[in-house]
């Protein structure tokens, strides 16, 4: 059999299947390894792992009720990545940061294979593989450098992908069995899956509507109804039941302030992530070999990369399944003298040779990168922690004041770092708000954290989380507004400042001694390295740098 054979009569080769498994391989590999070659901390891998551990400790599934904050003690607690958390603790305690390393590759690895599948049963030639995989994995790598739960959702998004896909073109194929099984792995792992239930909603009624056209037989329709009904119903398969489906679509409704939840027109990004979107116009404009489910797949992903900057990795995956066969098509229409030119045993040493300086070039350019990470400590079997920035960077300096400092009580930090924090200071001090968000605070309480963030030094009103709520210290990036705010109340302290954070203390009697040793400016700025490892314990940073 021949990869891949057109019915074209502009007199293109037919490629052997040895040179395209072969050189495609060569490919995928190096992009592989370019996306696994560095890892860093997520800013809730610390939470991640830590809630792993209490699960194991205490030898449950999930913990019903929140014990890490001081605003709204015992809320109820709806864990959607409970799962994913259990391995992380499971892992960690076993292999460190090796285990964490491996579980986020063994993802990687479920991302890239659907992508390789596609490609085979499309017959993509190689050209048009290459520039999806190439430039698919360069837009991958802003997302999948951190160890985090979404990642479960990348690799099930693309298995479902390709499953529902492959039965809209063999509608007899038992491949459609398998969605309920993903689906509740996914719907244990990640909120995510409702991506999933989606997809599968929206190629229900495709086959629905060719069932009603004549296209498909009625045992077709009812074959996938029964497959997309189970993969339903085993959503409800968790701990939570039908509440876990509610608080998630109470969260997907909501404004959120973390900046991957922002529509892609509103915050900042590399342009990597417009990579989907030029390969989307190439595609449509280029090519004659669309199908409508494919447009109405990629148009409903489109829609939500651009409403929330976090799934367009969903559409990089999208593009690499769905397009093998318009960006092949247009590929050959843009470039025509070039593929007649390059087709042939002729041209077969000339096509190895470049083949080769890709790969080489994807896999020096994450040599590069592990080569830096290596000079700073971080090889790439482990993770690294920034500690100079703000999230994904940690206040590793200020962990260190507040523990020689023998600091504790209710902490107010910025929500990317509130993890960290709890990892450090848990079960001597609380922290008033974090990343998890819906799942355990109050609608009420995430506006009054917001609110609390749009505070300046013009601002002059009283703020719920400092005048309601028993905060004792707030620790936040320096760059932010509301330090200007805090220096405007007398009843608050600036004890610690460098360039990534600062530190007030509440004046009460028993910070006295430290905000009095702050004004004789006797508490120094620790030397702390850029980069740690995990967990950037900072009173033992001779382990963290082994």
């Amino acid at each position: 059999m021949s990869v891949p054979e057109f019915e074209s009569g502009n007199a293109e080769w037919v490629m052997g299947s040895r040179e395209w498994s072969l050189s495609l391989g060569s490919i995928w590999f190096a992009c592989l390894l370019l996306l696994g070659s560095v890892t860093i901390a997520d800013p809730d891998l610390w939470g991640h792992t830590l809630y792993g551990l209490r699960a194991l400790e205490h030898h449950v599934l999930v913990e019903r009720t929140d014990p890490f904050c001081y605003t709204e003690p015992g809320t109820i607690w709806i864990n959607h990545e409970w799962f994913s958390e259990l391995s992380f603790g499971w892992l960690w305690s076993q292999m460190g940061n090796t285990g964490l390393w491996l579980w986020r590759n063994f993802w990687l690895c479920m991302i890239l294979i659907p992508t390789w599948i596609a490609f085979r049963s499309s017959q993509a030639n190689l050209a048009g593989s290459v520039l999806l995989l190439v430039y698919g994995a360069f837009c991958l790598s802003q997302f999948v450098v951190f160890v985090r739960p979404q990642l479960v959702t990348f690799g099930c998004f693309a298995w479902t992908l390709l499953l529902l896909r492959d039965y809209v073109d063999r509608p007899h194929s038992r491949w459609i069995w398998y969605l309920p099984v993903i689906m509740l792995f996914w719907s244990n792992s990640h909120g995510g899956f409702l991506a999933g239930v989606g997809m599968e909603g929206l190629v229900l009624l495709w086959i629905g509507k060719g069932f009603y056209q004549g296209h498909y037989q009625r045992r077709d329709f009812l074959r996938l109804a029964f497959a997309v009904t189970a993969s339903w119903l085993v959503t409800l398969m968790n701990p939570y039941g039908i509440q876990l489906h509610q608080m998630l679509w109470d969260h997907l409704i909501t404004t959120q302030i973390v900046r991957e939840w922002q529509p892609l027109w509103q915050a900042r990004q590399a342009l990597l992530y417009y990579i989907p979107f030029l390969l989307l116009v190439l595609a449509f404009f280029r090519s004659r070999k669309w199908e409508w489910v494919d447009l109405l797949l990629i148009a409903v992903v489109a829609w939500q990369a651009v409403s929330h900057i976090r799934h367009v990795a969903l559409l990089a995956i999208a593009v690499m399944i769905l397009l093998p066969r318009p960006i092949t098509d247009a590929v050959r229409n843009l470039f025509p003298n070039i593929n007649q030119q390059w087709s042939g045993i002729a041209r077969l040493r000339l096509r190895s040779v470049l083949i080769t300086i890709m790969a080489l070039v994807i896999l020096g350019l994450g040599a590069h990168t592990v080569f830096q990470m290596q000079e700073a400590g971080v090889p790439p079997w482990e993770i690294g922690v920034e500690t100079q920035s703000r999230a994904p960077g940690m206040p590793v300096a200020v962990m260190e004041v507040l523990q020689k400092e023998q600091l504790a009580g209710n902490i107010l930090t910025d929500y990317g770092w509130a993890q960290y924090v709890i990892w450090q200071t848990f079960p001597e001090s609380r922290i008033a708000f974090d990343g998890r968000y819906r799942t355990v605070y109050s609608a009420q309480l995430e506006a009054e954290f917001v609110a609390f963030q749009k505070l300046n030094q013009n601002s002059s009103t009283a703020t719920p989380l400092l005048d309601q709520y028993p905060t004792e210290m707030i620790l936040l990036p320096t760059s932010q507004q509301t330090n200007g705010y805090l220096k405007n109340r007398r009843d608050w302290s600036l004890v610690y400042e460098d360039e990534q954070a600062m530190l007030w203390l509440k004046a009460i009697p028993r910070f006295q001694s430290t905000i009095e040793r702050a004004r004789r400016s006797a508490i120094k700025k620790p030397e702390i390295p850029k980069w740690l490892l995990f967990p950037a314990n900072p009173l033992k940073l001779d382990d963290g740098l082994r």
